[in-house]
């Protein structure tokens, strides 16, 4: 090994250490136990939670602890809502997970920054999905959902001078593997096709459907199911 190389390998470990040292003045010593704490915290400070589990599990080395690398991090939950959206049967486990310390200690913050990988499933029931979409401010009055043959039917009463019967009929989408949204394969109003532009102006408003971004993990979401009576989501 060259001089120089050596020079910056012993550079680089009095860098590691004095970082430790600042964390551990900063905010003491990094555990499983107190990351499950904090993240536990933050979940319930966010969300209204039901039958919360949370498991950090660490690598047996206690050097990726202190800089927030753990073996896996398991979330579940029988339900979890922010925003009227109501997720239920909620299962995320990440693998090889690199937490954001000074964040998640400094600031409650749960920030990833790194994972090799996150198993996800989900459950939003037809009867939460029609909740969040009386939240959503839509030129549709009495505006509802309904499970029929694997797609989603939506009716409502479409104001526009009079009321008018608005049907629409479509499948869901996956958009950068955090939002799903309604797509529509057929519209009309009384019988009559929606021109594209009102039917743009209606997908505008109702999507995202379910907006996954501020899940604790970030996991994907890679496919969707339509049940009788709600969607399966998973990653």
């Amino acid at each position: 090994m060259s001089a120089n190389r050596a020079r910056l390998k012993s550079i680089a470990v009095v860098l590691i250490i004095l970082t430790a040292i600042v964390a551990s003045v900063a905010y003491g010593a990094v555990s499983a136990e107190g990351v499950r704490n904090r993240i536990s915290s933050k979940i319930r400070e966010r969300y209204q939670v039901k039958n919360l589990v949370i498991k950090v599990i660490p690598f047996e080395s206690d050097y990726w602890t202190q800089r927030g690398r753990f073996r896996s991090i398991l979330v579940s939950a029988d339900k979890m809502e922010r925003k009227g959206i109501a997720i239920r049967n909620i299962y995320m486990k990440g693998f090889d997970v690199t937490l954001d310390i000074p964040q998640l200690y400094a600031e409650g913050d749960v920030e990833t920054k790194s994972r090799k990988k996150v198993v996800f499933s989900g459950r939003i029931y037809k009867d939460d999905l029609n909740k969040l979409l009386a939240l959503k401010k839509m030129p549709i009055k009495n505006l509802a959902v309904d499970f029929v043959d694997g797609k989603l039917v939506f009716t409502g009463t479409y104001r526009f001078g009079f009321g008018h019967s608005l049907r629409m009929v479509g499948k869901l989408s996956i958009e950068e593997h955090r939002k799903i949204n309604f797509v529509a394969t057929a519209a009309s109003v009384n019988g009559i096709p929606l021109p594209a532009g009102p039917l743009r102006m209606l997908l505008n408003k109702i999507n995202p459907l379910v907006d996954c971004q501020t899940i604790p993990l970030k996991p994907r979401v890679d496919r969707i199911e339509i049940k009788d009576n709600y969607i399966l989501i998973k990653g």
